[in-house]
């Protein structure tokens, strides 16, 4: 039923691409299955989005610079053993952010019955700028770069 209604194209993780009006750029990133971040650039604006991951040096990599971070953050302050190579706490998420220089930061697939505000003041202590966790119907202005008066 839904055949004619996508293209599919394959991505392959460090390639670039074209989307519309976006250069795409894709990184690997550790998860417990396969998992792309991936960095959009439109005009002046930069979006970086992790998807579902661990810690890896490819985060900071993938959002240098971005107006905007949407990192995983499943956990608060810090991800169990079992998970701690494919998952990413929110504190961890606002190291990256400062890492990468990002100017401002969404966390994103908090588990369910994580504490919203813990995660944002748990990403907020390792992170100056503006952080926010994502809710459904959510927008976000990127506004101008900081290069524009």
């Amino acid at each position: 039923m839904l055949d004619d209604a996508f293209v599919v194209h394959e991505v392959i993780p460090g390639e670039g691409s074209r989307i519309g009006p976006f250069a795409a750029e894709t990184r690997l990133l550790p998860h417990s299955v396969p998992n792309v971040g991936v960095r959009l650039v439109a005009a002046d604006t930069l979006l970086a989005y992790t998807g579902d991951t661990g810690p890896s040096p490819d985060v900071v990599s993938l959002s240098a610079g971005a107006d905007l971070l949407l990192a995983e953050a499943s956990f608060v302050e810090t991800v169990p053993d079992e998970a701690a190579g494919s998952l990413l706490s929110a504190k961890q998420a606002g190291r990256y952010a400062t890492e990468a220089g990002v100017r401002q930061l969404v966390l994103t697939h908090l588990l369910p019955g994580t504490d919203r505000r813990a995660a944002k003041q748990a990403a907020g202590s390792t992170f100056d700028g503006p952080v926010a966790v994502a809710r459904a119907g959510m927008l976000m202005d990127l506004g101008r770069r900081r290069s524009q008066p």
